[in-house]
């Protein structure tokens, strides 16, 4: 692992201001770095650092952040290392080299939008006790930049929730609240919880599990929600959210762990479904087997729906199709 650390531009009056770390994690992500590097270096809070982890990229992601770093008003760290293919690693490594007093998340493969800091921070300094401050909506975007939508709303969207007890009934219902990308987190706080679990996939389900769990005991503690964008999520063929196995076997893992005695989310059981109807159309049978052996609740839940009339139709109507092709 290489580290390389490169001093900003940061004035003298602007270091009594509170620190933000945005910690950047980034895999072959060369044709989007470059615009997510400057969406932060706009931004209009003074005190920042940049901390970036690339993940072995193979596209020469590295030297496209490299040269866009040069411009940086901002000090930045720059870490390289071999690949790990484990993101929650990466993002902890990022929070070991942060030195500020709060830490914002960003892959570079999105974008920040302006005020994404200086409007959470400005809250902070307002309120002390405040840990948590994040965004209910965002804006989507496709690759070269254009809008999808220009407000994703999550479920805290116009809600007014301040108690980790509702966060944590929220997100275990809906699997989220809102988006760790552009929020922004007490240092003390992330280090309190041992970061993200390294071991489990799921990486901002598992870190925002853990912060509410932790506030649960702790009513000094309090959180924020700004109803307006604060990054723009892009999406595109490589986004994590398009590998349906890898999100159900999240879900099942984080239930495990942080949920034993509640039954499986509903949004769960929808989910399985999606990834039983996707591996039958590829005739992708090993996949749904490997499924059932991965955990209980995957064999009794994917051996409920294969009995379904649903399901035998919809296998039916696949062999169908591949004999008459």
């Amino acid at each position: 692992m290489d580290k390389e650390i490169a001093s900003g531009s940061v004035m003298k009056s602007d270091q009594l201001l509170p620190k933000c770390t945005i910690t950047c994690t980034t895999y072959n992500h060369s044709r989007f770095a470059e615009a997510a590097l400057q969406s932060v270096f706009d931004q209009d809070y003074q005190n920042i650092e940049i901390v970036i982890v690339d993940d072995g990229s193979t596209d020469g992601n590295v030297e496209v952040i490299k040269n866009v770093l040069k411009r940086s008003p901002y000090p930045h760290t720059l870490i390289t290392q071999k690949n790990t293919a484990n993101i929650a690693k990466n993002v902890n490594r990022g929070v070991a080299s942060a030195s500020g007093d709060y830490i914002s998340f960003l892959s570079l493969d999105d974008v920040l939008l302006p005020h994404a800091i200086s409007s959470k921070m400005e809250l902070v300094r307002q309120n002390s006790n405040l840990v948590f401050v994040a965004n209910t909506c965002n804006h989507e975007i496709d690759v070269d930049g254009n809008f999808l939508k220009k407000s994703f709303q999550s479920p805290l969207y116009d809600k007014n929730i301040s108690s980790a007890s509702d966060l944590l009934e929220i997100e275990y219902e809906n699997l989220g609240t809102v988006y760790l990308q552009a929020t922004l987190v007490s240092a003390d706080l992330v280090r309190a919880v041992g970061g993200m679990d390294e071991d489990i996939s799921g990486d901002d389900l598992i870190l925002r599990t853990k912060l509410f769990k932790h506030m649960l005991t702790r009513p000094e503690m309090e959180v924020a929600f700004l109803h307006q964008p604060g990054m723009a999520y892009r999406k595109h063929d490589t986004n994590l959210h398009q590998n349906t196995w890898n999100q159900i076997k999240t879900v099942v893992d984080w239930k495990n762990r942080y949920f034993p005695d509640r039954p499986l989310p509903t949004t769960c059981e929808s989910w399985i479904e999606l990834f039983v109807d996707r591996s039958i159309k590829r005739n992708d049978m090993p996949s749904i087997d490997k499924a059932r052996k991965y955990d209980p609740i995957f064999e009794r839940y994917i051996s409920s729906y294969l009995k379904t009339w649903r399901c035998r139709r919809r296998r039916a109507k696949n062999a169908l199709k591949r004999m008459l092709a």
